[in-house]
């Protein structure tokens, strides 16, 4: 009979068992958790290895004395699947602001001058992530190498300070079939070529944040979201899409934008096509170049529902209300 010489059974008790799924890691280059608890402070993955788990049966827990780490740290060419990520047990507010406590980090030291120690492309799929005041998923100082980056695919977060948190210099990572809500943000995106498909961002505080208002993200942030979905955001008085000097250019394509805000502020270069806008989605802009709204439906028309301050290059091309009238801007 063949034996898993990888699997690593629960206690179910607050034992820290990181350094037991370390050590099967580093010798068995996989670790199968069974179903139930495991307590797990600042796992390192080694290089080319796997951890997965029974989805929502295994849950890792952060101890909810740190105040800050993470529960697992990607290395290169690692896998993660089919878990459970908490840093609460039970109910947690939402936090008000991104704080230092992670479900899953990938993180060099990169810096746009020196490319030195980073880790190269992992994947993460299948997994439930909430209650962190950090990142459900943080991505940070990769640096902007194709070789340097995750894929997402198909993982759930909930309640976090950003459900995915790519707080600085981290490009070419894909994330697909991610649903992020009632977090602080559902996205802070502070790095350039970071593509976003399928994914829903709904009642979070604030959906999706960029910010290079005073140059921190030395490699901004162009990219896009394609068929996303930024709905109800903070009680249906929030902000979809918030946009402070990103001046590379962004596309956001098929994607559909109800109950909230957009406020774009010394940008350039932002494309809204083929997106539909639903009740009580206002835009204004502040500053900054080009910005177009093209082959678009928006419920309301008229000034109401658009503000432009500053900025004689927005764009309204082939966009209509509802009822087939010509939008009014």
């Amino acid at each position: 009979m063949l034996q898993l010489t990888c699997f690593l059974p629960s206690t179910n008790d607050q034992t820290d068992r990181t350094g037991d799924i370390a050590h099967m890691l580093q010798t068995q280059g996989a670790c199968i958790l069974g179903p139930g608890l495991y307590v797990v402070s600042g796992l390192d993955m080694p290089d080319s290895t796997t951890l997965t788990g029974m989805g929502g049966a295994t849950t890792l827990l952060l101890p909810e004395d740190l105040s800050s780490n993470y529960v697992v740290k990607l290395g290169s060419f690692c896998t993660i699947k089919d878990l459970s990520f908490t840093g609460a047990q039970g109910e947690m507010e939402r936090p008000t602001q991104v704080g230092e406590r992670h479900g899953i980090l990938f993180e060099g030291t990169a810096t746009p001058k020196i490319r030195s120690n980073q880790p190269h492309n992992s994947i993460v799929s299948g997994c439930f992530i909430q209650n962190f005041s950090g990142g459900g998923i943080t991505c940070r100082d990769t640096g902007f190498r194709t070789t340097c980056s995750i894929i997402v695919s198909d993982c759930h977060i909930l309640n976090c300070g950003a459900g995915i948190n790519i707080s600085h210099f981290s490009e070419f990572n894909k994330f697909t079939n991610v649903l992020s809500e009632k977090c602080r943000y559902g996205c802070v995106n502070n790095g350039g070529n970071n593509v976003f498909v399928n994914c829903g961002f709904n009642s979070n505080t604030t959906g999706f944040f960029m910010d290079n208002s005073l140059g921190q993200s030395p490699n901004n942030s162009h990219g896009s979201a394609v068929g996303c979905t930024f709905n109800h955001s903070d009680c249906n008085n929030g902000i979809a899409i918030h946009a402070m000097g990103m001046t590379a250019g962004y596309m956001f394509s098929g994607c559909q934008i109800f109950y909230s805000k957009i406020h774009l502020e010394n940008c350039k270069g932002f494309i809204f096509d083929t997106t539909n806008y639903g009740r009580k989605v206002e835009i204004f802009i502040k500053g900054g170049g080009l910005t177009m709204f093209s082959n678009s439906v928006f419920r309301h028309p008229g000034v109401d529902s658009v503000r432009v301050i500053d900025n004689d290059s927005v764009k309204f091309i082939n966009c209509f209300t509802r009822d087939g009238a010509p939008l009014e801007v």
